[in-house]
């Protein structure tokens, strides 16, 4: 089970829409950004950037596994499920991500 942290951004939606895509179980914690709730010290544990979206991988090994940022939430889910990043795919992915990222 993953936990999804989020609100009403782009960022956050790609994350959700990757969870549905893949089939992958997961609940949402809303951080109302609009009240500072990614301020909130609970959060900067999961999030040291103040920053939605977030996840916790509640059957990651060994111990549950905090994320954030979407690129490094997608890469990770992809690699989990063992979909989307195949190949060639995985390469252009990363090179994007890194591109983006900037």
């Amino acid at each position: 089970m993953i936990t999804l942290y989020a609100f009403a951004t782009p960022n956050c939606q790609k994350i959700s829409i990757a969870l549905e895509e893949l089939g992958v179980a997961y609940e949402v914690k809303i951080i109302d950004i609009r009240k500072n709730e990614q301020n909130a010290p609970d959060f900067l544990k999961i999030s040291p950037n103040n920053k939605v979206p977030a996840i916790i991988d509640h059957d990651a090994p060994g111990e549950p596994m905090s994320l954030f940022e979407s690129g490094a939430i997608l890469t990770y889910l992809g690699e989990k499920t063992g979909r989307l990043l195949r190949g060639r795919v995985r390469h252009d992915t990363g090179r994007w991500n890194g591109y983006i990222g900037r």
